[in-house]
């Protein structure tokens, strides 16, 4: 007498491309997880080097302005401030911080780029106070405000 065994070892061609078609799709989308979180990683270092160096020349200016002589700080359109300095290594020279209006250019400080790919610099002053704001064309819609409180000679 014969005996058949029914149990066959193995996968029958149908299993294996549906696990081969499950396989590829899940690589589709791990690779496209992948992508965009690369893609959004770089975006934020990008946007946090651009935020730092904004702060550094915002930290220049205040510091060029807290030692404005009194009645010296003139602004011009918005753009262009001058002032005379009573920063001790520096009493009575003629400082002046521009930007020349149109977006991706530079910030200058005494003529020397202070910040590349500026889209907005605008400058006021009060009495007491000046005020400063700065974006950067790689970051737009983060704006960067800060007021400065000259010490004004006695």
């Amino acid at each position: 007498m014969k005996i058949h065994c029914q149990n066959r070892a193995g996968f029958t061609l149908i299993e294996v491309v549906a696990v081969l078609a499950l396989t590829g799709i899940s690589l589709v989308f791990t690779a496209m997880l992948l992508e965009t979180s690369t893609k959004i990683f770089i975006s934020s270092k990008d946007a946090a080097e651009d935020s730092q160096k904004i702060q550094v020349a915002m930290n220049r200016l205040v510091k060029e302005l807290t030692f404005a002589s009194a009645g010296t700080v003139v602004v011009t359109d918005g753009r262009t401030v001058q002032w005379t300095s009573s920063h001790p290594e520096r009493v009575g020279a003629a400082e002046i911080a521009t930007w020349d209006g149109s977006s991706g250019s530079n910030l200058t400080l005494q003529g020397a780029a202070l910040l590349d790919n500026i889209s907005l610099f605008t400058i006021s002053s009060t009495a007491d106070t000046i005020t400063i704001t700065l974006r950067s064309t790689q970051s737009e819609g983060v704006t960067h405000t800060t007021i400065v409180h000259p010490r004004y000679d006695q």
